[in-house]
């Protein structure tokens, strides 16, 4: 399944609050306040396999399944909450942001 990703970069920056571009080998995310920039580097099929397992924990919960991208805002809202560092990276779909 092919990710458009400039509906990826929409979605996650509504969900997750910071400013966020996408390219087809990453994501950045950048917050003005503190100055901050974390760069993802994710593939489709990395995209695919976490959209899968939210879904399975929504489903768990009761909740409903969705194939829409938000679902990865709660995870990556997650990840990237409580990091404070100036630069960070991810990488596929480990969500543990390294300095």
């Amino acid at each position: 399944m092919t990710v458009v990703r400039r509906e990826l970069a929409e979605s996650l920056a509504e969900a997750t609050g910071w400013t966020v571009t996408a390219d087809s080998h990453r994501v950045t995310f950048t917050s003005d306040d503190p100055p901050q920039v974390v760069i993802w580097t994710v593939t489709d099929a990395d995209l695919g396999r976490l959209r899968y397992n939210e879904n399975l924990r929504a489903s768990g919960y009761g909740g409903r399944q969705t194939a829409e991208l938000g679902v990865l805002g709660l995870p990556l809202g997650e990840a990237l909450g409580p990091f404070e560092g100036a630069r960070g990276y991810m990488h596929g779909a480990d969500l543990t942001i390294r300095e």
